[in-house]
């Protein structure tokens, strides 16, 4: 999926049953969050965040190389901000007429348990509002047992507020299992 001439290419083994990829997705507006953005216009900075990358994994250094590339030459909208902040600022100035989405992957252990409680207590406000032609995701990418070793990808939907369990997922993208 996507563009096949972009530098970040994501290539799992796949597991289990056939990943559903069809269809389109328009992504009209991304932004993000961090206590502590990484300037990926800084060497310096872009050295510092390669060191978190083991050094015997070679595939997983190319792709943060490609990432470090592409948003050099189209630089995201990273803020400095709280996440439960954030969530409520991007779902009050949601547009509508699409879907808003909110994508979180191994980082809600990080989260103080306030800062967990005012982001799903904001989703649940919000996806009360929410819409078939304007719904709310929350597709998520975390662990969800510490004896195992994969996270899970999940997505809850409103209207509804309905939550799946899509697949089980190597935490450095080796492979993933789509179980629905």
């Amino acid at each position: 999926m996507g563009r096949p001439a972009s530098p970040v290419r994501l290539a799992p083994e796949a597991r289990g049953l056939a990943v559903p990829l069809d269809g389109a997705i328009d992504v009209r507006h991304r932004a993000g969050c961090d206590i502590a953005p990484v300037d990926v216009a800084d060497a310096a900075a872009r050295l510092r965040l390669r060191s978190y990358v083991w050094a015997d994994q070679a595939a997983r250094l190319a792709r943060l190389d490609a990432a470090l590339s592409l948003a050099e030459k189209f630089p995201p909208l990273l803020v400095e901000a709280d996440a439960a902040d954030f969530v409520e600022k991007a779902l009050a100035a949601r547009q509508q007429g699409g879907a808003f989405v909110l994508y979180h992957s191994i980082m809600w252990q990080y989260l103080p348990r306030a800062t967990k409680g005012a982001i799903i207590a904001t989703l649940e406000q919000a996806g009360r509002q929410a819409t078939a032609a304007a719904p709310i995701a929350r597709l998520r990418m975390e662990p969800r047992d510490p004896t195992k070793e994969w996270a899970v990808l999940s997505l809850t939907l409103w209207p509804g507020g309905e939550t799946r369990r899509l697949a089980h997922c190597d935490y450095h993208g080796r492979w993933i299992e789509w179980i629905g």
